[in-house]
């Protein structure tokens, strides 16, 4: 009986060991369904979640660049893409979509054009900021032009002095609207000069191309930048040279004006180079409006590249006025030589 109960009790610890290892297996299969289950829930979640990003992107013109000049749209414009997540970053990391603005078939002139994109996903909300531009259409104009180089030479150190000053290259090719072409200037490449600079300058510097008052032309210069090149050289050296009173400008019509000074000479300082050939001065006197005999105070200002000062600064001309005589004035006329040939 004994053995009976032991067998009995054996038997029912077995079950419940049992029972309890199939219990284990049962809670570890469903724990792992679940969590197989939310993170596909959580995959499927990223990839249909939204995202929004803005861009900046070149806005393309589309018209016949061969005939047509396009001024005042921006370079660039910016895009607002929204939409599934892994779509928006696709998009921007790849970025092969355009924002363009289609002229074609529009007239010569001014118009308000609306912006459009191509090669964007249908899911995908796009705004463009600006969403409009306004454009000139003009006939289009080539030309080529020199290159002038502009500094100032007051940054230039006491007794040194500027040679003269050179780009890369001497002509630039300017294309732009026929009208802008005829208002042209002048090309200039302005180098800025650091104070009081003691030698040889260079730097890269944008072109511009700029009308008779100094305003800018939206026009395209190719190359759009030269590299501009200063030369700077010790000026110590001096000279004394004559000065040649020259008249400048336009006088009163039947007048004749003569120039004549108490200073005959002048010592002029800079480099050797720019000394070595300078025999005369000449310095100009405005006769502009004179009518009278006068004197007038005329300040040097020498314009050649490596004379850096001249002593007197400033010397007393005296100016006399006389009237021109008919036959100094007027050519002879066909009467007059027959009057003449009759006397003979």
């Amino acid at each position: 009986m004994k053995k009976k109960k032991t067998n009995y009790l054996n038997s029912k610890l077995l079950y419940k060991i049992v029972a309890l290892f199939f219990a284990i297996l049962l809670f570890a299969y469903v724990n792992s369904s679940h969590l197989s289950s939310t993170r596909q829930q959580n995959n499927d979640a990223g990839f249909m979640s939204n995202k929004a990003v803005t861009m900046t992107v070149p806005l393309k013109i589309n018209i016949d660049s061969d005939k047509y000049f396009v001024s005042g749209y921006p370079e660039e414009v910016k895009v607002k893409i929204t939409g599934p997540t892994a779509m928006v970053v696709a998009t921007e990391n790849v970025r092969n979509f355009e924002v363009y603005a289609d002229l074609n078939g529009l007239s010569l002139g001014d118009h308000t054009v609306k912006l459009k994109t191509t090669g964007l996903n249908d899911e995908l909300t796009v705004s463009v900021v600006p969403a409009h531009v306004n454009v000139k259409i003009s006939k289009k104009k080539h030309v080529v032009l020199p290159i002038q180089v502009r500094f100032d030479a007051n940054q230039i150190a006491k007794n040194y002095a500027a040679g003269t000053a050179y780009a890369s290259q001497q002509t630039a090719e300017i294309t732009g609207s026929k009208q802008d072409i005829k208002r042209i200037d002048s090309v200039v490449a302005d180098i800025q000069l650091p104070s009081k600079t003691q030698k040889t300058y260079t730097r890269s510097v944008l072109l511009k191309a700029i009308d008779k008052n100094g305003h800018l032309l939206d026009v395209n210069i190719y190359p759009a930048t030269v590299k501009v090149t200063v030369p700077v050289y010790e000026a110590l050296a001096s000279k004394k040279v004559n000065i040649d009173l020259i008249a400048s400008g336009a006088g009163v019509a039947g007048k004749k004006y003569s120039f004549s000074s108490e200073t005959k000479t002048v010592e002029v300082k800079g480099t050797k180079k720019a000394l070595a050939d300078l025999t005369t001065l000449k310095v100009p006197i405005s006769i502009m409006g004179i009518v009278n005999n006068q004197v007038k105070t005329i300040q040097i200002n020498p314009s050649i590249n490596g004379i850096t000062q001249v002593n007197p600064k400033v010397i007393e001309v005296k100016i006399v006025v006389t009237d021109s005589s008919d036959k100094e004035d007027k050519p002879a006329t066909k009467k007059d030589k027959d009057k003449v040939a009759e006397n003979n």
